[in-house]
């Protein structure tokens, strides 16, 4: 029988969404292309997302700014940035 005793992790849909959001986090204020998708939709909903604090890496919602630009090989970069506000530990 195996049983090993420790604390529950915290449950993280996507590790990419807080590595990123650490990121953005530790340089305050500097825009970023975060992901590159060759979907126009999918780049702007993403931003949109991330703006909302829908991604809960990303909240306080309000605490980043995003947005989507197509770049010159025709893909649309995600671009976002830490405005500031309380760390989700904070926040909670």
């Amino acid at each position: 029988m195996y049983v090993r005793f420790e604390p529950l992790p915290a449950a993280r849909r996507s590790q990419w969404a807080y590595d990123v959001a650490d990121e953005l986090r530790r340089r305050t204020g500097e825009w970023a292309c975060i992901a590159d998708n060759e979907d126009a939709n999918r780049a702007s909903n993403l931003a949109h997302r991330i703006r909302n604090g829908q991604l809960v890496a990303f909240r306080p919602s309000g605490s980043f700014e995003a947005t989507s630009r197509t770049v010159g090989d025709g893909t649309t970069c995600v671009y976002a940035r830490h405005i500031g506000g309380p760390t989700p530990a904070d926040a909670a």
